[in-house]
């Protein structure tokens, strides 16, 4: 493959959250756009896939989106994906394994106790060096709620993760109240919701989409992939909406990006199963498990900020897990279900403060290339909002089109 594609062309490599909204947004906007991924498929690490194991559909990791998420909402509307998602009550519902004792944070009932720590904090003006636990280490709450809180939203245990950040999620979240706090569920998969319609798209603004093509580098005027090479028009522009080790080989001097793991085990239940209280998922403390989902006749389970387990066998964590599982859904716990274990090594950033603060921005030194993807300074952590707002922020820079958006 050797050619140069029409003029005034948007190229987007990577076709995850931040790639798909990228090349959708600027199609929207009436450019030509050539999409390039290296998978056989889109939506990198939020997609779904059909389970020979379980015989199911499944998420490769489960992702939560709340009514804050408002660049993630709109993209689903825009391309037309929020039809599965679903909204749910903005109730959080916790349980400590050892003790039995349950609580639900809810915006509408936030103990005052909740109230001190969110103002303890200063939010969100903490010192960036400070981390989650320096912060709120000494606070009652801290190992029942901002513990486990810390670590599902930066995926980062609290010794080591940003207080800043944390602060600046708590208050998008707090102070939005119900609406902001409301989640929404992909009942019928990631991929249908996001992937999948995000493509759909595409096709109908006539793109290029390009799977099984990775780019190997980026020369003067020209992109060279692992098929051939493509000339770069004069008026051509590329994003790069990759995640970061493969933008940094492609583009060195970016700064170290650390990252941290997420561990996910699904069950095939024999029958389809109710969290207590019919809740559509469950925080967990004082066991392996912290959050626990269950659709139909499939539990799935979430360790966030798992490195530690990522040398433990698939079988000693299905085992561990369903232990926990078991115990809250009334089953044995002596006989193991169909599962599937999926470690994601590299899910997010290591929001450290230090990583935090040389996230970089969508700029680079190349005039005709810009980067996007959740790991762009940001807001927020290394989320699907995050992905989808670097894309859009990245396809009005690279077209020059400043009221581009998913209204």
């Amino acid at each position: 493959m050797t050619g140069t594609l029409p003029q005034q062309t948007l190229h987007v490599v990577g076709a995850g959250m931040a790639g798909l909204a990228c090349a959708v947004a600027a199609a929207r906007g009436g450019w030509r756009v050539a999409l390039h991924e290296a998978a056989p498929q889109a939506g990198g690490r939020c997609r779904s896939f059909r389970c020979d194991r379980l015989d199911r559909m499944i998420d490769n990791g489960t992702h939560l989106m709340l009514g804050a998420n408002r660049h993630a909402l709109a993209f689903a509307t825009a391309i037309g994906g929020h039809e599965t998602l679903e909204a749910v009550a903005p109730l959080f519902p916790f349980l400590d394994l050892a003790s039995g004792r349950q609580w639900v944070l809810s915006p509408g009932k936030l103990t005052s106790g909740v109230w001190e720590t969110v103002a303890a904090m200063g939010l969100p003006w903490v010192p960036a060096g400070q981390s989650v636990a320096g912060r709120l280490g000494g606070k009652r709450s801290f190992a029942a709620l901002w513990q486990p809180l810390c670590e599902a939203m930066l995926n980062t245990q609290a010794e080591d993760a940003s207080a800043k950040l944390f602060g600046c999620v708590l208050r998008e979240l707090l102070m939005g109240g119900k609406t902001a706090m409301r989640p929404f569920i992909a009942q019928g998969g990631l991929s249908a919701a996001f992937a999948a319609p995000a493509i759909a798209t595409l096709g109908s603004y006539g793109a290029q989409v390009n799977f099984r093509r990775r780019l190997v580098a980026v020369g003067d005027r020209s992109l060279e992939f692992d098929d051939g090479t493509i000339a770069l028009g004069p008026h051509d522009r590329v994003v790069l909406a990759l995640p970061p080790w493969a933008a940094s080989e492609l583009l060195p001097g970016l700064p170290p990006m650390p990252t941290r793991a997420i561990v996910n085990a699904h069950y095939r239940l024999n029958h389809p199963a109710e969290l207590p209280g019919g809740q559509r998922f469950l925080g967990l403390i004082g066991g392996m498990a912290q959050w626990l989902f269950v659709r139909d006749d499939v539990a799935s389970v979430t360790i966030s900020a798992a490195d530690r387990l990522l040398d433990m066998s698939t079988d000693d964590l299905a085992a561990t897990l369903w232990r926990d599982v078991a115990a809250l859904l009334g089953a044995d716990p002596a006989r193991l279900p169909p599962c599937r274990v999926i470690k994601e090594r590299r899910a997010t950033l290591a929001h450290t403060p230090e990583v935090v603060e040389n996230r970089p921005g969508p700029a680079t030194k190349i005039p005709f290339l810009w980067l996007a993807g959740d790991w762009m300074a940001s807001p927020w952590p290394c989320t699907i909002e995050a992905a989808i707002a670097s894309g859009l922020t990245a396809a009005r820079l690279a077209i020059g089109r400043d009221d581009l958006s998913f209204a």
